[in-house]
This record gives structure tokens, sequence and C-alpha cells, in this order.
């Protein structure tokens, strides 16, 4: 009997740089808003932080924010890059909330806790269920998996690279808060499987920021 070969494969995570609304603290969602000033020089460091590292094809999110954010990476690499965009890898769709802040939206909506608390089955009015959004996120993963490369770099979103993790981590949905993933920030699993079969996956970066000097 032929043993089964085992592969490993590092998928680099970005959040994309930051917007104004972000900023404000305001619901993005699949609002197309784009970067701020300093989300443009967030992706700059982004640049120079993944210059030299290997890998071979980006995967984004069709936004604004997150393809600035993946051309500005792509453009400082030593190597010539893929850019592949993925509508699988967009933010959740907050519907009415978009573009609203917390306060903002506890005033109109009193359920509104119940997002975090239960994310299964409480869905905000007119907006993506979770359920809608991990189902695209997991099939966006099994994409990467497929892929034949030992390393790629992925621009996503707050909302579905925290989901990301919880599936490649094997943790319940509604812990997804415990990661904390700002905008322009750097993190990597590697994942270890067979073909076929689910990856195992360790972090080994969560949320690295560019370092900025206190004036």
């Amino acid at each position: 009997m032929t043993a089964v070969e085992w592969k490993t494969k590092r998928l680099w995570l970005v959040r994309h740089g930051a917007t104004i609304w972000n900023t404000e603290r305001r619901y993005c969602g699949s609002s197309d808003i784009p970067l701020s000033e300093e989300g443009q020089q967030q992706a700059l460091w982004l640049g120079q932080r993944l210059r030299s590292v290997s890998f071979s094809t980006i995967y984004y999110s069709p936004t604004r924010r997150a393809r600035a954010t993946a051309e500005a990476i792509a453009s400082a690499h030593r190597e010539p890059l893929h850019l592949h965009v993925d509508d699988r890898w967009r933010e959740i769709d907050f519907g009415p909330w978009e573009g609203l802040t917390y306060a903002e939206i506890t005033a109109r909506d009193p359920d509104y806790p119940g997002f975090f608390s239960v994310p299964q089955r409480y869905v905000p009015p007119g907006a993506e269920s979770l359920e809608a959004v991990v189902q695209r996120v997991q099939e966006g993963l099994d994409a990467l998996v497929r892929a034949d490369e030992a390393s790629c770099l992925l621009v996503g979103h707050g909302g579905s690279l925290r989901l990301l993790l919880c599936l490649l981590l094997d943790m319940p949905l509604e812990q997804q808060w415990r990661f904390r993933l700002d905008p322009g920030s750097l993190s990597a699993v590697e994942l270890f499987y067979q073909a076929e079969t689910r990856p195992q996956a360790t972090l080994i970066l969560l949320n690295e920021q560019q370092k900025v000097e206190n004036p």
C-alpha cells in the first residue's frame, strides 16, 4: 500500500489597511470604502515587511481597500506575484448597520448584542447570515488548500479572517471575537494535511503591526 503524502502550506493573512470608517469605528461591511492615508502607509509597511517572504500568489477580496493593500504588497515584492481576486473573502454584509457606530446601532436595534453572543441565531435585519459567510469562507479555504503552492497570502477583512481562524483551529464561531486583527495587520498559520483531508493548523503569527514612533 502506498503511503499517503503529507503536505504543508503556509498561509499569510493580512487584514486590509485602515479606512476612515475604521478610525471612526463604523461598520464597513460590504461598503466599498477606500484606504485612508493611514491605511496607505500600513499597506506600504506590509509591502516592505513581506518583500523577501516566499509566496507566489496574493488572493484578495474585491473591495478597493483590499485590492489597494494587495497591490502595494505585490509592488514591493522581490519576485513577480500573481494577483487573484476572490469574492468569497469579502466582509460580511451588515445591511442597514453599515456606516454606523456601535452606539448608533444599539440605539436603533436593542437586540444588537445577540450578534456577539449567538451569531449563528441572530442575523442583523437585512444583513448576511453567519451561516452564509461561513460557507463561502470554507469554500475559499478549500480552494487555497487545493492550490499547488507551498505558501500564499490572503488579504481579507476582520470578519472573514476571524471566521477562517475559527474553522482552522476548531474553535466555536462565537469565539471569533477573541482574535484581535487590526487594520493593516499580519498573521500566519501553518497547514499540515493529506489529500482530501481537513488540514491541521498551527497559528504562528497574530496581529503583527507597523510600529509607530511616538512624536
